[in-house]
Parts: C-alpha cells; sequence; structure tokens
C-alpha cells in the first residue's frame, strides 16, 4: 500500500524508484520460480504478478523523469499509477508488446493476459467465499499449474524487456500539453474519444502536418466543448445513409 503523501517528485527520486523497483523485481522471479518447481503453484503465479507490477512501475518512474515533476497534478497522477495493480502490469506488458517483432500480435497477447492477471491476482493468494453455490475458495483449488507456469515465464519475458527499455532507452521529452493530457480526468478524455466531431477535427490536424493528439485534445477542449460549438456543423455531416 503506497504512503497517503505524494513525495517530492525529482529526476533524482524517479531514477532510484526505477532502479530499486527492479531489483526487487529481479528477487521476485526468483522466488516465483523457486515456488513454481516445488509446486507451489498458487503462490508462483501471485509472486510471478507481482514481479510484473514491479517491473510496470521500474518503466514508469523511468519513463516519467522528463515530465514537469514542479506541476502537484503531474506528480500526483504519477503517484497513484505507481500504486495501481492494473495500471502497472498494463505498463509492464505494454512495453513488451511493443518491443516484439510483431507488435499487433503481441498487444492482442498481451490485452488477453493483462485481463486473466487482473483477475487471477488475488484469488492466488487469498481464501474467499464464493457463491452459486455458496462455498469456500482456497488459491491452490484455482491457481492451474500451466497458468503458473506460464505466469512465470511471462514475468521473466517482462522483466528481461523492462532491462533492456531502461539500459538502453533515454527518458522521453514531454510538451506541456503531454502533461496537461496526463493529469487529464480519464472519463473526461475516453468522453472526447467517443465524439465524432473530435476525430474529424484530429483529421483536420493531421493533414496540415499536426500530429500531437495531446495539442489536439487541448484545443479541441477549449475550442469546441467548452464553447459548445461542434468543429463539423450539423448540416455538413452526413446525416442520411
Amino acid at each position: 500500500m503506497g504512503s497517503p503523501h505524494t513525495p517530492k517528485m525529482t529526476t533524482d527520486l524517479l531514477r532510484a524508484y526505477s532502479g530499486a523497483a527492479l531489483r526487487n523485481a529481479d528477487e521476485l522471479l526468483v522466488e516465483a520460480s523457486l515456488l513454481r518447481d516445488h509446486d507451489h503453484m498458487a503462490r508462483a503465479y501471485f509472486l510471478a504478478v507481482a514481479c510484473i507490477e514491479e517491473a510496470g512501475k521500474a518503466l514508469q518512474a523511468f519513463d516519467a523523469q522528463n515530465r514537469n515533476l514542479s506541476d502537484p497534478a503531474v506528480c500526483t497522477k504519477l503517484k497513484a499509477g505507481m500504486e495501481s495493480h492494473s495500471q502497472k502490469v498494463s505498463y509492464a506488458l505494454g512495453i513488451w508488446a511493443l518491443s516484439s517483432p510483431d507488435q499487433s500480435g503481441a498487444m492482442k497477447v498481451a490485452l488477453d493476459v493483462i485481463f486473466h492477471l487482473k483477475r487471477g491476482r488475488e484469488p492466488a493468494m487469498y481464501s474467499d467465499l464464493r457463491t452459486n453455490p455458496d462455498r469456500v475458495q482456497i488459491p491452490r483449488e484455482i491457481a492451474r499449474a500451466v497458468a503458473a507456469r506460464d505466469c512465470v515465464r511471462l514475468a521473466e519475458s517482462c522483466l528481461a524487456h523492462a532491462h533492456r527499455h531502461v539500459s538502453e532507452k533515454t527518458p522521453a521529452k514531454f510538451t506541456s500539453a503531454q502533461d496537461r493530457l496526463f493529469t487529464m480526468k480519464s472519463a473526461r478524455f475516453q468522453e472526447m474519444l467517443n465524439t465524432e466531431d473530435f476525430w474529424w477535427y484530429f483529421i483536420s490536424r493531421m493533414e496540415v502536418g499536426q500530429q500531437d493528439i495531446a495539442e489536439a485534445v487541448l484545443m479541441y477542449e477549449r475550442d469546441h466543448i467548452k464553447t459548445g460549438i461542434p468543429f463539423r456543423p450539423v448540416e455538413a455531416s452526413d446525416e442520411t445513409v
């Protein structure tokens, strides 16, 4: 569980955090492998997921070093992401997929795996009460040996990619628009992405060589959402089929 307080984020702190998370992930992988080899499959599965999470955290911290760390909203959002089980898993598997020669195929695998890891993490560690029928559930009953072995193998691959990313890449530079998009509420951003008018606006920007989606999102919000004036008037859209 993370601290309720947000520490003063600095490049040095994030770099140190990334290194510490990678070292911890190394240890978790060793321990998960030992448990797998001694037929403790439920715990092997859980620690393998924890390894993937630590790899994701290391990558998040590394990639964020050049964000605007003087902005409290950026630091709060960054800390929340590094404490979120699902975001850490998604980040680690995303980097793993993007590192694959077959990015499209790897991304499809990652999306499927992410769902199963999120669903299986807690049951692999804790007993629980279930219904339909009412019963007691214990980890050993639900953590299949093949799933545990696959998860340990996946953790090993994700961690290798995380080490490679940190050692070979340079932390990205971020524009002010990208930092503002990073702190935007997810629901508001998702609503915009589901708006057809926004995509017509973005296409128009692409046609003149402006492809930064962060800048497009912020300008669309300013010029069209807040004013209530759509980019593409109703009479200009296709009303018939």
